[in-house]
């Protein structure tokens, strides 16, 4: 049942997605009800004691049978605030990562008309890991193309929604992937998207995840969307390249049959091979894009 608005203060509902995080999650919940009027997590099939954690630090739990993934949890958490209808939703991780004391700091934007705040680790990097660092560069990189939207962290999961943002979104991704989908997503509703600097705390412990593995899947996944939402780019771009190459290659071609009369069956069957692609790969961006746009 939703439950009414009190017309004083706005309501302000937290929300995190946490597997196996029984060390940390009660610490943040009783850290975050200092600033919201409700906590949310969804224990997304742990197989530790963070649900009971959680709901005994106070907050109210959604269990997920088994582990389906952070893009699920926030999905889940997006379906279930539509249902209690705040005015701002914040969503942090449970890993200790981000400091609930900076939520106000979330919440003032979305207040003052943002849609979608996303938390900025940039000023803080030089706590952040080398690795972890460049790997969000290219991230966001990236997250940039596919959205075209120029976000400084776009895998910073500490982040705001307004009520429409909340109606809005609609999302599909299952993993990690969810963070760029989510700017793409409010790219294309022409959402409100506003950033703001947060602290970023890394401990050796705090997350269930392997760095450098998620990384790499979840770029993975971004050029997949990429492929899906911008066709003609990506297509495009690559049958550029291909093209390139096979010039190149043909250009070697007539050099060799220059110095030497003789020619070099291997490379200009290459030549020919990456031109043929570079151009079918053009056209086939070409029509993707012209029916994403008739839909």
């Amino acid at each position: 049942m939703t439950e009414p608005k009190s017309h004083n203060r706005p309501k302000v509902i937290a929300a995190i997605p946490a597997y196996n995080e029984e060390k940390y999650i009660g610490t943040i919940v009783l850290k975050a009800r200092q600033y919201v009027d409700e906590v949310i997590v969804v224990d997304d099939g742990s197989t530790d004691q963070t649900a009971n954690v959680a709901r005994l630090a106070g907050a109210s739990v959604i269990h997920h049978q088994q582990n389906r993934g952070y893009g699920a949890s926030v999905q889940t958490l997006l379906a279930e605030a539509k249902k209690r209808n705040p005015d701002v939703l914040v969503l942090l991780d449970a890993d200790t990562q981000h400091n609930p004391d900076e939520i106000p700091d979330l919440i003032t934007p979305v207040l003052a008309g943002s849609d979608l705040v996303i938390g900025s680790r940039e000023r803080q990097r030089g706590n952040i890991p080398v690795y972890r660092h460049l790997g969000q560069r290219v991230l966001s990189h990236f997250s940039h193309i596919l959205s075209g939207k120029k976000v400084v962290d776009s895998e910073c999961g500490f982040r705001a929604f307004s009520p429409k943002a909340i109606a809005e979104l609609k999302l599909r991704q299952q993993g990690m992937a969810i963070s760029a989908e989510t700017i793409a997503a409010a790219a294309e509703k022409g959402l409100n998207v506003t950033q703001i600097p947060v602290s970023a705390i890394y401990t050796e412990d705090g997350s269930t995840l392997k760095p450098v593995a998620h990384g790499l899947g979840n770029l993975t996944r971004i050029i997949a969307m990429i492929s899906e939402r911008r066709p003609l780019f990506f297509f495009g771009v690559s049958g550029i390249i291909l093209i390139v190459f096979g010039f190149l290659a043909g250009i070697r071609v007539v050099n060799t049959l220059s110095a030497t009369g003789e020619i070099a069956t291997g490379t200009a069957l290459i030549s020919a091979l990456l031109l043929i692609i570079g151009i079918f790969s053009i056209l086939t961006g070409i029509i993707l894009n012209t029916i994403k746009t008739k839909r």
